[in-house]
């Protein structure tokens, strides 16, 4: 009987074990669980977009893998002056200050691992000088990035006819590949501007691969509520490194003096 009573117990306290072991997850490699280790962090950016001078920018470090909660650094050189770096989200934005010139710097992230992982990456923004005067032809259209460009114009005519002499040019350069959006608040902010934006090339023809979900369409938008809200809209996508032109008229006035208009743009990678 009491031989009895001890196998039972020792069965018991076996199954006891057994249970204990699978709850905290099976037996084998102490306190890894046997899972698979997460992915190596990774920098995704090879390249970013340039600035210009007085100009919005806005960029994000791409990055992959790792564990937990990221924190990026420079960990080399430093940024155009008036930009800086988002330690939790990569972002570098700001409004450069010139001088117009290349910043060569490393980007480095860690992740909240124990031990932690990290990667680097060596980058450079370079910084456009802001075109004087007029912008008005292609040659010395304004580069621009990301970011709220506040501007003003004198009216002109409608896309496809003789342009007055005043109508604004504005460059952007991708890197990557991009959606990139344009809008033009003028109306909405109490100016007077009945805007028209079309995208073109260096040869000045409009592109035809604006507007979702297609990107088929004809590279130029008048009002974005027709007769209401007479300011415009377009999205534009790009497969890789690019550059193309923002062509921005005031349709159908001749009226004094110049009207003021915010050309917000995004999407710049």
């Amino acid at each position: 009987m009491t031989v009895r009573m001890t196998v039972a117990m020792r069965s018991a306290a076996s199954l006891f074990l057994l249970s204990v072991i699978a709850a905290c997850g099976g037996g084998g490699g102490g306190g890894g669980g046997g899972g698979n280790p997460p992915p190596a962090i990774s920098i995704t950016s090879a390249a970013l977009a340039d600035g210009a001078v007085g100009a919005a920018y806005n960029q994000t470090i791409g990055v992959t893998g790792g564990t937990g909660a990221r924190t990026f650094s420079i960990s080399a050189g430093v940024l155009p002056g008036g930009l800086a770096l988002n330690a939790s989200n990569g972002v570098i934005a700001g409004t450069p200050s010139g001088p117009p010139g290349t910043a060569d710097f490393t980007v480095m992230v860690v992740d909240s691992a124990s031990p932690q992982q990290n990667d680097s990456q060596a980058l450079s923004i370079s910084i456009n000088a802001v075109a004087i005067g007029r912008n008005d032809t292609i040659a010395d259209a304004t580069a621009v990035g990301n970011g709220t460009i506040t501007a003003s114009i004198s009216p002109s005519g409608n896309p496809g006819t003789v342009f007055e002499p005043d109508e604004d040019y504005y460059e952007i350069t991708t890197t990557a590949t991009s959606t990139v959006t344009v809008d033009i608040n003028a109306d909405v902010n109490g100016s007077p501007l009945d805007s028209v934006i079309e995208i073109v090339g260096a040869n000045g023809v409009q592109l035809n691969t604006c507007v979702g979900p297609t990107f088929t369409s004809a590279c130029e938008h008048d009002d974005e509520t027709l007769g209401v809200d007479l300011d415009s809209f377009l999205e534009i996508r790009v497969n890789g490194a690019t550059t193309f032109y923002i062509h921005v008229v005031d349709f159908g006035s001749n009226a004094r003096p110049d009207k003021l208009y915010d050309l917000v743009i995004s999407g710049v990678n």
